[in-house]
């Protein structure tokens, strides 16, 4: 089977995407069988690290990925397995869950921020035996305690530099020591199409993260669809400073760049301060975004003149039109825009090469429906709107999407009906089909790029002791899109320090979930069902400059622990 750019339509006909291919090279739908076929590129430049400045080639970089694959399979771990991976961005970072793949097995990206209570549940949900874990900044501290007291976790492998002193009730190995024993020829493993690939873990508004499996075939459409941007071929450079945790920087990034024979410049950070040093240092040409990233960069040079650099696009998930205007004008680069799920990656792009056809502060057209993939709107009365009405409602989508989250039936069923998955948010649809973002109909905050349920900050809040109830709701910052301000409702006679909530809330939750604003409040409004009004106390909060006790003014330290 051809891959499905021979069927994209929407921008661009089948021959001059073909144009952008490398030449000779032939692609099948599974991810190993395209990491075999582009090794054929040779000594072509794939990956640089962009803090050593070191390069690996297609050739090389597949011999790297081939080693860690017959090490997982030498272990005896079998196709389908979940592999976890808890690591900041480094190349060792991208051999480890391409060798995943390449092994047939199922790779658990685990976010570098969350703590002990979040990471036991991702493991256990998608029984995860083996973890591979970066050393440094100590993620196998965090490890160790997760492991004292959990059945499902048997091993840990350390892969990279620095000392060991952790004694994890698992066992560890060094994966330098397995790598030294594998081969780097190709693995025997044979890898489908609807083979699960990754499980993405995505917040939802139970409060614990669920698991949406992605296969070979989903995970390949989604690098594809980067071939319906104008300005991607083989000669492309693409700087990304997002987590290799985060679907983003693995398709549009990881796999996008080796499906179009082209480079990828992998920062380990994000920083305002070597973003343009390190994107002309290694002469990039576009790169990967969020809002937030954006809005960062954007305040960084608010008063400092934007330095000459190289890259001339974005892409970006998510823009206010404001933001989207003004950084275009401000650093000169075009952008464009796509929106996509952990459930389903790559729904929508705007990204039509000529400028009178993209329409700024959109998220886009479908992507690929003649491949069976439908979106479309339900509006408040609960009907299907037409598809070419200017209509506001959920977003529904069919098609190339997870059959179920890992291991939830329930939630499964809850997501789905009639085979349509609901995507929990509020989308406007113009006449002329371009869809804008509108609100998360499911009560999530979006902070810095993360979704974050509001029920997990307030199943956490309300484990303290002397709380009756409390209710979390996102306040509007200028800098990370929201910011989280919870409510508290002492227990009757109770006095509660709201420092001493910020410290329990650090305990047990990542940083970017900690709430920043506190306030103690003598009543909630409810529903005749005795449901908080949570929508009443943010629609309060939009109209407020004063959000109450602030934990960066009344906390500066708050982060050490």
């Amino acid at each position: 089977m051809l891959w499905a750019w021979e069927r994209i339509s929407m921008w661009c006909d089948y021959e001059e995407v073909k144009k952008k291919l490398y030449p000779g090279v032939e692609f099948a739908e599974s991810v190993k069988e395209v990491l075999e076929l582009t090794s054929l590129l040779g000594e072509k430049t794939y990956l640089i690290d962009a803090v050593t400045g070191e390069e690996f080639s297609y050739e090389g970089s597949n011999r790297k990925v081939n080693r860690v694959a017959h090490a997982l399979i030498n272990m005896g771990l079998k196709k389908g397995g979940r592999i976890g991976f808890f690591m900041g961005n480094s190349p060792r970072c991208i051999f480890t869950i391409l060798g995943i793949f390449k092994a047939g097995m199922t790779a658990v990206p685990i976010n570098y921020n969350f703590r002990e209570k979040e990471i036991a549940h991702l493991i256990n949900t998608a029984k995860v035996s083996t973890i591979v874990v970066d050393p440094l900044q100590g993620y196998l501290d965090i490890l160790a305690n997760v492991s004292a007291e959990n059945d499902v976790l048997r091993t840990i492998l350390i892969y990279g530099p620095g000392e060991v002193e952790a004694r994890p009730r698992a066992r560890l190995l060094r994966m330098e020591d397995l790598l030294n024993q594998a081969r780097d020829g190709n693995p025997n493993t044979r890898v489908g199409g609807e083979d699960p690939c990754v499980i993405f873990f995505t917040s939802g508004t139970t409060g614990m993260p669920k698991g949406a499996p992605i296969t070979n075939k989903m995970f390949l459409l989604a690098a594809q669809s980067a071939l319906a941007i104008p300005w991607t071929d083989h000669n492309t450079r693409n700087y990304t400073a997002l987590p290799l945790f985060h679907a983003n920087a693995q398709l549009y990034s990881m796999m996008a760049m080796r499906c179009m024979g082209a480079s990828l410049v992998l920062a380990d950070r994000f920083s305002p301060k070597k973003f343009f040093v390190e994107i002309n240092r290694y002469q990039a040409t576009y790169f990967n975004s969020i809002g937030g990233m954006m809005q960062i960069l954007d305040a960084a040079f608010e008063s400092t003149p934007v330095p000459e650099h190289t890259a001339k696009y974005v892409f970006v998930g998510g823009t206010p039109l404001e933001l989207w205007r003004r950084f275009e004008e401000k650093f000169h680069v075009t952008i464009f825009e796509g929106y996509s799920q952990s459930e389903s990656p790559v729904l929508f792009l705007n990204a039509h090469p000529d400028p009178s056809k993209r329409k700024a502060g959109s998220f886009g057209v479908p992507v690929f429906p003649d491949l069976g993939r439908k979106t479309k709107i339900v509006a408040d009365e609960g009907l299907d709107a037409p598809e070419r009405e200017n209509v506001t409602g959920e977003l529904l989508q069919i098609g190339f999407n997870m059959k179920g989250y890992w291991g939830e039936e329930e939630k499964t069923r809850e997501a789905f009906t009639d085979g349509w998955l609901h995507s929990g948010d509020v989308v406007r649809r113009d006449e002329d089909g371009f869809h804008y973002f509108v609100d998360r109909l499911k009560f999530m905050i979006r902070k810095g790029g993360e979704n974050i349920s509001a029920f997990e900050i307030e199943d956490v809040i309300n484990s303290y002791p002397g709380i009756s109830e409390s209710s979390v709701v996102p306040v509007p910052d200028p800098l990370r899109e929201e910011e989280i301000k919870a409510f508290i409702l002492p227990a009757e006679g109770e006095t509660i320090d709201p420092a001493g909530i910020i410290r329990h809330c650090t305990a047990k939750l990542a940083y970017f979930k900690v709430p920043r604003f506190i306030e103690m409040v003598d009543s909630f409004p409810k529903t005749a069902t005795e449901r908080i009004q949570k929508m009443e106390l943010k629609e309060r909060e939009k109209k407020k400059s004063d959000h109450g006790w602030d934990r960066d003014k009344e906390m500066p330290d708050w982060k050490q622990r």
